[in-house]
């Protein structure tokens, strides 16, 4: 969903809690402590390895939420694998 920035906002801002979210461009996840990307998973982690780690025990959820998205946008296989761009790991699912 489309977000304006306030006008003291600027997206190279760092934010006190990590989040993670999805980039259609190259198909992946990444764990980040910046805002306003294409898709953000909307709970918030304390530091980059909580949000890391809950990526890892959550991919299931993930490989829904990714084909969902590709779905309605298309250009990548939905049989992909995951992949998290902090650990430059692919995921099986």
């Amino acid at each position: 969903m489309y977000q304006e920035l306030k006008s003291n906002e600027n997206f190279s801002d760092k934010y006190p809690t990590w989040i993670i979210a999805y980039c259609l461009d190259t198909n992946s996840f990444f764990a980040t402590n910046q805002r306003y990307f294409f898709w953000e998973y909307e709970k918030e982690f304390s530091c980059e390895n909580d949000a890391i780690s809950y990526f890892k025990t959550h991919l299931d959820e993930f490989w829904k939420i990714r084909n969902g998205i590709l779905s309605s946008t298309g250009g990548w296989n939905t049989n992909s694998d995951l992949y998290l761009e902090n650990l430059r790991e692919s995921f099986k699912i």
